[in-house]
């Protein structure tokens, strides 16, 4: 099976395959719990272009709902394909795919962790995938497949815990913590992002009535409920805040900013100037 080519026709260029043993152990349950034939996940993306992070909020969703839509489009497609060669294969859902675990909100599989494992980038503190590219706006879908090694590359990495990546490639992330400060709700916190707090959600769950959201979700009843106007829903919203997108350092890929020395490029070999600058061993 290509899947070079397959990719290649969809006009994606940002693609890679985890093996199971190459998640952590939390997101290989995770992934067996969605799809239990699952052996691997393949996730691909692509980036929202930076000028569409200045535009209205209406304009900027429709074009980042546009890109979600086609990846998702081309994951039931991969997931026809892998099946009409005998490939047991599950797409993951667009919308609703989460879970309720520990009071926190989760997706059904992790597909930022999954392209982490996978070699796309590492997890900021953001909780956003960072790719060397595009910095943190790749949009990603994918789709479990019951075998692995089905694209034959060498961007799946073992890893005892793809979660820890932030730490181990600071190139990317420097650990500034600029997302964090900019964050407008506070969402951000040291083990992840409080969902219902961040300006995205808590207009549509105000915060009286994010225990009863959690105890449905956590019971799928608001799931099963949402799930025939979840569409019709994310095309009425908007984004109304992407500050933890914009003001990453490397919002711009190759491009990092720092706000208060005005917007410059800076070479991988000097970034040590940055962190001095910011303080950060």
């Amino acid at each position: 099976m290509d899947l070079h080519a397959f990719f290649r026709d969809e006009g994606i260029e940002i693609y890679g395959e985890a093996a199971l043993p190459a998640l952590s152990e939390r997101d290989r349950e995770y992934v067996l719990e969605f799809f239990p034939p699952g052996e691997s996940v393949i996730v691909f993306g692509e980036a929202v272009p930076v000028d569409t992070h200045s535009l209205s909020a209406r304009k900027k969703t429709d074009i980042m709902l546009g890109i979600a839509e086609r990846l998702y489009e081309t994951a039931i497609r991969l997931e026809g394909l892998l099946e009409s060669e005998g490939i047991p294969a599950q797409h993951v859902p667009l919308y609703l795919q989460i879970r309720i675990e520990d009071g926190r909100v989760r997706g059904v599989v992790r597909l930022k962790q999954v392209a982490a494992a996978a070699g796309l980038g590492i997890p900021g503190k953001n909780t956003l995938l960072l790719n060397a590219e595009h910095g943190p706006r790749l949009l990603l879908s994918g789709v479990v497949a019951g075998e692995s090694n089905s694209i034959n590359t060498n961007s799946v990495q073992k890893q005892e815990n793809a979660e820890d990546q932030g730490n181990q490639n600071p190139d990317i992330c420097i650990g500034c913590g600029k997302c964090i400060n900019a964050c407008p709700a506070g969402a951000i916190v040291p083990d992840g992002v409080e969902v219902f707090s961040c300006r995205m959600i808590s207009p549509w769950v105000p915060g009286p009535v994010v225990p009863i959201v959690k105890w449905l979700i956590g019971r799928q009843l608001l799931l099963r409920c949402m799930a025939p106007i979840a569409p019709f829903i994310a095309k009425t919203a908007t984004i109304r805040c992407s500050r933890c997108v914009t003001e990453c350092l490397v919002f711009g890929g190759s491009e990092k900013k720092i706000d208060s020395m005005g917007i410059f490029s800076i070479k991988k070999e000097n970034r040590w100037i940055i962190r001095a600058l910011l303080g950060i061993r």
